[in-house]
């Protein structure tokens, strides 16, 4: 991940214990793992982080902090409304899950998240649904794309990707078939508002 917390130290416990979680797993990971991949001891971890569940917490936090930014950077300055889009969908939504599931601990880290950080997780995409909002505004502004031949709008298009991104992931098999499906995602919104 790319976001960096103000505290260095902090962002280098999140870090690790990220790297701890998708080599253990979270149920298998001590805190003591934790200090030790971070470079510290038990009672200077807890000096930051109460328990595994609060690294936990924190790093979805980062992550969202991360893939808010790649909405906002894929939109910045000038190109075609359809490769922003897709890469904005890569930075929100494929990036993270690319994380995840090439670890092999993958599903037991998805079912921690809706465990103990699920409202963080709507959070998120709420986040999400609002910076697409934005730079879809902003496009149809700068009048890259146009929303007068369909009903839609920036906040309706916006959260039409938010639910169909639900909707992916419910479905998906693998990571291959998410890719699929939301480049033919960003296809199809392309050819509804790109002008």
């Amino acid at each position: 991940m790319e976001a960096k917390n103000e505290d260095p130290r902090r962002d280098v416990i999140l870090q690790a214990a990220f790297k701890v979680f998708v080599t253990y797993g979270f149920r298998r990971t001590s805190m003591s793992d934790i200090a030790n991949a971070a470079g510290l001891s038990r009672p200077g971890l807890y000096q930051h982080f109460d328990s595994k569940a609060d690294i936990f917490r924190a790093y979805v936090a980062l992550m969202k902090q991360t893939t808010l930014k790649a909405i906002e950077t894929a939109f910045a300055g000038e190109g075609a409304f359809k490769d922003k889009l897709a890469t904005a969908l890569d930075g929100a939504f494929l990036s993270p899950h690319r994380l995840i599931s090439d670890s092999p601990h993958g599903d037991e880290l998805l079912g921690v998240n809706k465990e103990i950080a699920s409202d963080l997780f709507a959070d998120w995409m709420q986040g999400a649904e609002a910076a697409f909002s934005t730079a879809f505004a902003a496009e149809a502004q700068a009048g890259r794309i146009d929303f007068t031949a369909s009903s839609l709008d920036p906040e309706s298009l916006a959260r039409l990707i938010i639910d169909t991104m639900e909707g992916i992931k419910m479905r998906m098999v693998s990571l291959g078939d998410a890719e699929r499906a939301i480049t033919d995602l960003g296809r199809l919104v392309a050819a509804a508002v790109e002008r």
